[in-house]
């Protein structure tokens, strides 16, 4: 078994959050299903967090298992992002990490960027 470390982006205006939930679209769904068409060994991808719907990220970790490694970066990151295009997320980068590396409880620091937009006209992106 072959433990990876994905860095993401995404714009979470079209997600119901991070987390899988029956009969709508999330960011973890959505990668899960992509990483399993490049192959289908992987069950789960780990965020380092959750956001909440409607909620746009940059620099989030996840990390997932394969029973085979990921032989060119590269083109596994090419292959992925083409899977992903569709949906507003991007894999950044990836890693070979140990096997008892954990996203979530591994991480030394999360930062987070707020911003409210508190008017009666709408905001243009």
């Amino acid at each position: 078994m072959y433990r990876f470390l994905l860095k993401l982006e995404y714009d979470g205006t079209c997600f119901h959050g991070w987390q899988i939930q029956d009969n709508i679209e999330t960011v973890q769904g959505v990668l899960l299903e992509a990483i399993k068409n490049l192959e289908p060994s992987c069950q789960e991808v780990v965020g380092a967090g959750r956001t909440d719907a409607g909620v746009h990220a940059t620099g989030q970790s996840a990390n997932f298992l394969l029973d085979k490694k990921i032989e060119n970066k590269k083109i596994f990151l090419n292959s992925i992002n083409f899977f992903l295009k569709k949906y507003s997320i991007s894999i950044i980068d990836i890693k070979k990490k140990k096997l008892n590396f954990h996203s979530r409880y591994d991480a030394k620091e999360r930062m987070y960027n707020y911003r409210i937009i508190n008017r009666y006209g709408a905001l243009a992106l």
